[in-house]
């Protein structure tokens, strides 16, 4: 999420990415997302109609943000493992700037009814894979299990890191993953 001069809309954005994050959809009011954006409730409710407007809206905000720069990656002709190498770098550096954010959309448990807005980067990812399978870089898996190991096997940095487990930055991380990923993948 780029910084810079923010208006009332983005303030309440702001402010819901930090107590979700924190808290957990659940967890995080109407009541205390005004409060820690320094507006009444009335104000919130002019800008968004309700909690899950206004999650959904952060949350589309901040996956348009991080799916812009994964979206080359599948136009690009490098080997295969160079790209989900280059996937999990993408990934641990914009965790490492806005933890807060990452953490909101990819750690976060959500329930948006039919939304697309929860599978972008898993499409682009899935796509990716499922090329890389009919070329015959991957041996015969299925892409939504290929996907489901990656992301497994990436997402638990940026937990851990959360957790206080592993330190910060997850950057550090990103080559010793990528082999990881390799080597369940079967890329070569």
């Amino acid at each position: 999420m780029a910084t810079g001069r923010k208006n009332r809309r983005d303030e309440i954005v702001a402010a819901t990415v930090r107590l979700v994050s924190r808290q957990g959809v659940s967890g995080a009011s109407i009541r205390q997302i005004a409060s820690e954006a320094g507006v009444t409730e009335g104000a919130l409710y002019r800008h968004f109609e309700s909690k899950d407007d206004l999650c959904q809206q952060a949350y589309r905000q901040i996956v348009a943000d991080m799916a812009e720069e994964k979206e080359q990656i599948l136009k690009s002709v490098a080997p295969l493992s160079a790209r989900l190498r280059e996937w999990i770098r993408l990934s641990y550096a914009y965790f490492d700037r806005y933890p807060e954010a990452f953490t909101y959309v990819v750690l976060t448990p959500y329930d948006f009814a039919e939304s697309d807005i929860a599978s972008r980067q898993g499409r682009l990812l899935t796509a990716m894979l499922a090329d890389a399978n009919r070329a015959g870089l991957l041996p015969d898996i299925d892409p939504a299990l290929a996907l489901s190991h990656f992301t497994g096997l990436m997402l638990n940095v940026p937990r851990l890191i959360n957790d206080h487990v592993l330190p910060a930055p997850a950057s550090q991380y990103a080559d010793a993953v990528a082999s990881a990923v390799w080597a369940v993948l079967g890329v070569t």
